[in-house]
């Protein structure tokens, strides 16, 4: 008499691939709820499965595409750093040898929602789980029609929460974790810090998914509702969640601030949770009873300046002398790149820059120049890389 049609998306990108995911989400933030989910439509990914996280109808009418762009483009900011922090953690004098990778989110749509098709052709929308937990909806009232998707890979193994977004570190797994959002301040130039470090981890290899970037910048929310900026970057560095992997990188210092603003924003940040679960943008003035204007006003107004993190003496000496000759490298490389020269010429002239080859980060250098590179964009891309660790 009839037959049950799952939720489904479109297909994704310009692949044949789609999406089929349950009635009843498993997990909601502030802009998503999160379905469990299958691969279908082509032989590689036939079958496997994934995470399919569906926005929200006040997202949907209001910033859709706005939502999803932050979301990707925090997924870009957080694994260009993780990349640079690979290289770090290599060229570092030290046991501990991490791999960081984040999970790609891909975009799609919903095509079709749950419904039993009577008599083969006739839709009857089913019953699934509301919009609050243990309540039963019309699935017209949860999933929208036509909603953006995000759809990840499913990962395997023992799912942790790292970090928060405000403050919290797990005190036996998250060391390696909180050392990489200290470096990615530093990598960025005070630009940001990601955090919310949420996945799996096998040894020293970590893949994370979802992660929060908060904005040194002068706006909130600039990469999404767990863009907490500057107060979430004081607040990851009022934590003592430094170890080895951290020393001679720089943190934080508040300036430009009078004395009233300061108890202001003082009054902001210890009134962030400091739990497992993410912060949004939005609870930095329910939480600390400081008016909307007022916290997106100190944002605008109040500056960090980073500075130098105390470290050993010779770990910092080596730091330096290395950095010195790397960015004389990378001066020599970007003008030779403007002469035009070939990449034979411009490995010659890294080769004859670096006349340390006991230094860990020279060493790097050494190998990069006798690498495999056949495009000018590569070479420069990885120098650039090694120069502003």
């Amino acid at each position: 008499m009839g037959a049950n049609q799952s939720n489904t998306s479109k297909e994704i990108g310009s692949s044949s691939t789609w999406v089929e995911f349950e009635d009843d989400w498993f997990a909601q933030g502030a802009s998503r709820r999160v379905y469990r989910g299958t691969f279908h439509g082509t032989p590689e990914k036939e079958g496997k499965r994934c995470v399919v996280k569906v926005y929200k109808e006040e997202w949907y009418d209001d910033i859709e595409e706005y939502a999803c762009i932050v979301d990707y483009h925090a997924y870009e900011k957080a694994s260009e750093m993780a990349q640079l922090f690979n290289v770090h953690a290599a060229m570092y004098r030290t046991n501990v040898k991490p791999e960081f990778e984040f999970v790609e989110p891909e975009l799609t749509n919903v095509d079709n929602r749950a419904s039993f098709r009577f008599l083969g052709f006739l839709p009857i929308n089913r019953k699934v789980k509301g919009k609050l937990a243990f309540t039963r909806d019309n699935v017209t009232n949860v999933i929208p029609s036509n909603a953006s998707v995000l759809v990840e890979r499913y990962l395997e193994g023992n799912y942790v929460k790292f970090t928060s977004n405000s403050g919290f570190t797990d005190p036996e797994k998250g060391a390696l974790p909180a050392a990489f959002s200290h470096f990615t301040y530093h990598a960025s130039g005070g630009e940001i810090l990601v955090s919310d470090l949420q996945g799996v981890m096998s040894g020293t290899r970590y893949t994370f998914t979802d992660p929060a970037v908060l904005s040194g910048g002068t706006e909130l929310g600039v990469y999404g509702p767990t863009d907490l900026g500057k107060f979430g970057i004081v607040r990851f560095f009022k934590s003592p969640s430094c170890n080895e992997l951290c020393k001679g990188l720089n943190k934080p210092q508040i300036f430009n601030v009078t004395r009233g603003e300061q108890v202001v924003m003082d009054q902001i940040v210890q009134n962030m949770s400091g739990e497992k679960s993410s912060t949004y943008t939005y609870q930095l003035s329910e939480s600390s009873d400081v008016p909307k204007s007022e916290v997106e006003k100190l944002q605008r107004k109040i500056e960090l300046e980073t500075i130098p993190e105390e470290s050993d003496s010779d770990v910092e000496t080596e730091s330096h002398s290395g950095l010195q000759q790397i960015d004389s490298v990378y001066t020599t490389m970007y003008g030779e790149l403007g002469s035009s020269n070939t990449i034979d010429q411009i490995k010659a002239s890294i080769s004859k820059s670096m006349p340390d080859p006991s230094s860990s980060y020279i060493h790097s250098l050494r190998i990069l120049s006798d690498s495999d590179s056949d495009s000018d964009s590569d070479l420069f891309s990885n120098l650039h890389s090694l120069r502003i660790l």
